[in-house]
């Protein structure tokens, strides 16, 4: 008898995931998505789904790029490992070694640009917050990479040099200029020379020109905004676009231990030093390491390792995971911003294709069993006790900090993309027993008062090591725009919408009444107006007193929408469309309810009581027109 040839894990795995992702795709509303699955050996699978910008766009392949913002990171710090093999870099030395004029400030110790290390850049140990003052995640204009860079000199770290870890765009991006400046060329040429060329990546590029030329390209889709920018300005953190056809070969070279077809593109030592997770948690065996992510995969008793790195933003979610021991390595793009399926369904391939049995499976079985780790937090791991340190900070007090505090105290909201975000609570600088705090959800299910120590008059530490700094005209948390907010319309404007609400709601109610006086009065035969005249004039006023109403209601509903202004070029649903619509209703309805009443009362049209009901509501509809203005709440958009 033949030999039975065992079944491959990979096809079955691979059909159930062809007809589940664009079920998925349908229920978390992404228009385009690109799978690649490989084993160390060759691809396994490589499609894609979906269509470049939503339905009617060119469809998604294997070639279409996206971009994968963070997991930039990741090809960065490829690069600056290669440098370091060559001897082009010492990843141990001072960046002041390679950018000499570089500062940093620091409340905790001084010249800290001397002890930060490329190796503290690489693995988010150095202190810096997140964002830059130019060119960061909440900006329209992206400015250069030059003068990204530059503005690094302008903030705070959060705690002493490599004490902890913040998961930072700043220190990958300082590791890729100073590439640029040891190799004298451009950081998307130095990019393409050193990792993207020697790996085959003939379709990913850091070059703007390039990816805004590049026509199999996807578009981004996040809510609310209909056009995310395409410049990202953290480019060596955040500029990479790639397809999962190159990502395919990526995947190869790291599961081959540094060689893609038999060639050596990182020798094995380098990338193993890549992979390890360096002090304050020297040796660790999950936590994020130079440029990656490390895990043990505690579902299995082997607990293999497990590698990745994400990214997302800009209408872009980007997943990518891959496991040396067991030879096998997947990788997700989506051009969509809003949905779950970020980690999760990497992750899922992975599982199934260790579950079938197979070769994959025997991979498994074939290691010896393992204690698992607990995952490391990579985004916040401060040293202990840093809300001692950063109160220790503070300058002495003074008989000014009371009233300065004072005129500090309010709400606040981050400008994003040039809106207000809306998406939680406001901020609010408030002082508590004679303390400073200032309040944040800080992207947690509850706001989170920060106790602040004052370093410099209006510039605070807040106790997790971030700067609020409301020095100047263009205050900033965490070197992120703020702008000071009501909250709402204050007692006074209050006033004046309660009053155009009552009476459009007596207009409404009062209306069989006054339509008996009217015909009264009508058939008494005192000059009364054409019937069509008298019956535009009613269903005018209506829409008044409904508009009216409806304004007033919106605010009640989104009291916030006095601070955001007109919101009508977000990408909003019909509805929403025509809610914020309907200050321009009230300004058109007002006019030319002016106009017929005061034609009206010329003319006599109704008894005298009837027309100051006429004229009370257009006085109504009118006082509201100054407060949308002032609020910048009229506006007109054509979806």
């Amino acid at each position: 008898m033949p030999l039975a040839v065992a079944a491959d894990p990979a096809a079955s795995v691979i059909a159930t995931y062809r007809a589940r992702i664009p079920r998925l795709m349908v229920e978390q509303h992404i228009p385009g998505l690109a799978v690649a699955v490989v084993d160390r050996d060759r691809t396994l699978w490589l499609e894609g789904f979906g269509h470049v910008d939503g339905g009617g766009s060119a469809p998604v392949n294997a070639d279409t790029i996206f971009s994968v913002q963070s997991m930039s990171k990741l090809f960065t710090a490829t690069a600056v490992m290669r440098a370091a093999a060559a001897g082009l870099v010492d990843l141990d030395a001072p960046i002041t070694t390679y950018l000499p004029d570089f500062t940093v400030h620091s409340a905790f110790e001084q010249h800290p640009e001397r002890k930060i290390t490329l190796r503290m850049l690489l693995s988010h140990t150095a202190g810096f917050t997140h964002e830059a003052p130019v060119g960061n995640n909440n900006e329209l204009d992206p400015g250069t990479f030059d003068a990204h860079v530059r503005s690094i000199s302008d903030t705070w770290l959060r705690f002493p040099v490599g004490s902890g870890v913040a998961y930072s765009n700043l220190g990958i991006d300082l590791a890729g200029y100073i590439l640029e400046r040891v190799e004298g060329k451009p950081f998307a040429q130095v990019m393409r020379d050193s990792v993207l060329a020697p790996l085959g990546m003939t379709h990913s590029t850091f070059d703007r020109a390039r990816i805004r030329a590049t026509t199999n390209r996807a578009i981004g889709h996040v809510h609310p905004f209909p056009k995310p920018p395409l410049d990202v300005p953290m480019t060596a953190a955040g500029g990479l676009y790639t397809c999962v056809s190159d990502l395919a070969r990526f995947l190869r070279f790291e599961l081959n231990g540094g060689s893609l077809d038999g060639r050596v593109v990182l020798a094995r030592k380098w990338l193993r030093e890549q992979e390890a997770v360096p002090a304050p948690h020297a040796g660790a065996p999950a936590g994020y390491a130079l440029g990656v992510e490390r895990h043990r995969w505690n579902r299995w008793s082997q607990a293999p390792d497990l590698f990745e790195h994400g990214g997302g933003g800009y209408g872009f979610l980007s997943d990518m995971w891959w496991a040396p021991q067991l030879g096998i390595g997947v990788a997700v793009l989506t051009n969509s911003q809003d949905h779950q399926l970020q980690n999760v369904l990497s992750l899922s391939i992975l599982t199934d294709l260790l579950s079938e049995p197979g070769v994959y499976q025997d991979r498994l079985d074939a290691l010896p069993p393992r204690i698992g780790a607990e995952d490391a937090n990579v985004f916040f791991d401060p040293p202990a006790g840093l809300a001692r340190l950063v109160a220790k900070a503070a300058m002495p007090p003074t008989r000014d900090d009371a009233r300065r505090w004072a005129a500090y105290a309010g709400l606040y909201r981050i400008r994003d993309w040039g809106y207000l975000d809306l998406s939680g609570p406001p901020a609010r600088f408030l002082v508590v027993d004679g303390v400073p705090y200032f309040e944040t959800d800080d992207n947690a299910d509850a706001p989170i008062r920060h106790r602040l120590s004052e370093i410099e008059p209006g510039l605070f530490l807040a106790d997790n090591g971030e700067t609020l700094d409301l020095r100047g005209a263009v205050p900033t948390w965490r070197n992120l725009q703020i702008v000071r907010v009501s909250g709402g319309p204050s007692a006074w404007q209050w006033a004046i919408l309660a009053a155009a609400a009552l009476i459009a709601f007596a207009w409404l109610v009062s209306a069989p009444a006054r339509r008996m006086r009217g015909s009264r009065f009508s058939s008494e035969g005192r000059r009364p107006a054409t019937r069509r005249r008298r019956q535009v004039t009613t269903l005018v006023a209506a829409a008044t007193a409904l508009i009216t109403l409806g304004n007033v209601g919106l605010l009640l509903w989104m009291p916030d929408l006095v601070d955001i202004g007109y919101a009508g070029r977000l990408d909003l649903s019909l509805a929403e469309q025509f809610l914020v619509h309907l200050p321009l209703a009230a300004v058109v309805a007002g006019a030319t309810m002016v106009a017929l009443t005061a034609w009206g009362a010329i003319a006599r049209w109704w008894p005298r009581s009837v027309t100051l009901q006429y004229v009370a509501l257009a006085v109504a509809a009118v006082a509201l027109v100054p407060l949308l203005a002032r609020w910048h709440l009229i506006g007109f958009t054509v979806s």
